[in-house]
């Protein structure tokens, strides 16, 4: 595995080519760091991506309010938008869910503490909403940074992008995105969602072992049901090694087909920020 936590902040891509274009910016937060990319809306191409750290071990390193005075954050875009990655998300069907008791879904899961904003996401493609809380400074600064972006959680834009991708399929799948201490899983039977959960790993062991228990617990045969794994993750790691060890159908998600990418950005591993890049078609 490779942690995003001690990758050098970095910026990919031509400057002169983002001038006088139609653009998207998008933007998402992690724990310890922000990433970002700009779509040329006319040609679906990424011209540039960047990578900001937040904090290098345990010491804070630089505030939010410092990266979004960085370039690519500041190029005027027609469009944006922000995903939140950290905290735990629940989803609650259209039909149970009240836009007034936000906060009272989430005290009763225990998933909003003290400095935290609630907030909720429809996700169209499955009919549901996506509740969860954000670090109010962070959620403070972005919306007065970008007041007319969409603001969503992972889980709104990575079950929203597969129910899409899914509809009308008749085969069965199961999604899994990395992160450093926690992996979002989604599980489809056809194009309907089996199971969306966040469960947070320590070694590789734990990962390969919730792996396992979704199979089991949704009775889904490796052979028919292959895995797909997008995020902090590579083919050369224990994690992945692991997967294949029990699962065998496991395999890196592929680049996306919807965009295409300036050469700047053909070295960037695409599964590592797919949720970055799927966000301007899940707004």
């Amino acid at each position: 595995m490779i942690s995003i936590a001690k990758e050098e902040e970095r910026f990919a891509g031509d400057k002169f080519s983002l001038a006088d274009k139609n653009l998207h910016l998008s933007v998402e937060v992690r724990e310890n760091n922000v990433f970002a990319c700009l779509l040329n809306k006319e040609t679906n191409m990424y011209l540039a991506w960047a990578s900001y750290n937040r904090r290098d071990g345990k010491d804070m390193k630089r505030s939010l309010d410092s990266i979004l005075k960085e370039e690519i954050l500041n190029y005027g875009p027609s469009s944006s938008s922000v995903v939140f990655t950290h905290n735990s998300a629940m989803l609650i069907p259209a039909g149970f869910y009240t836009a007034g008791s936000v906060m009272d879904y989430l005290k009763q899961q225990n998933l909003i503490k003290l400095g935290e904003t609630p907030c909720a996401d429809f996700i169209k493609n499955n009919d549901c909403y996506s509740v969860y809380a954000v670090d109010t400074v962070d959620y403070s600064l972005l919306k007065e940074k970008y007041p007319q972006a969409a603001f969503r959680h992972h889980s709104s834009v990575f079950v929203e992008y597969l129910m899409a991708l899914h509809k009308g399929s008749n085969t069965n799948e199961v999604h899994v995105f990395v992160f450093n201490d926690y992996m979002d899983v989604v599980a489809l039977q056809s194009d309907k969602l089996l199971l969306y959960n966040r469960y947070y790993y320590h070694t590789p062991n734990d990962f390969a072992y919730f792996l396992i228990w979704v199979y089991e617990e949704l009775k889904l045969k490796p052979v028919d049901c292959p895995c797909f794994l997008y995020g902090e993750i590579m083919e050369k790691s224990e994690m992945f090694d692991l997967a294949w060890k029990y699962l065998k159908n496991v395999r890196i998600a592929e680049k996306t087909k919807r965009f295409t990418f300036s050469n700047l950005l053909e070295n960037i591993p695409a599964h590592r920020y797919y949720s970055l890049y799927m966000q301007y078609l899940c707004i």
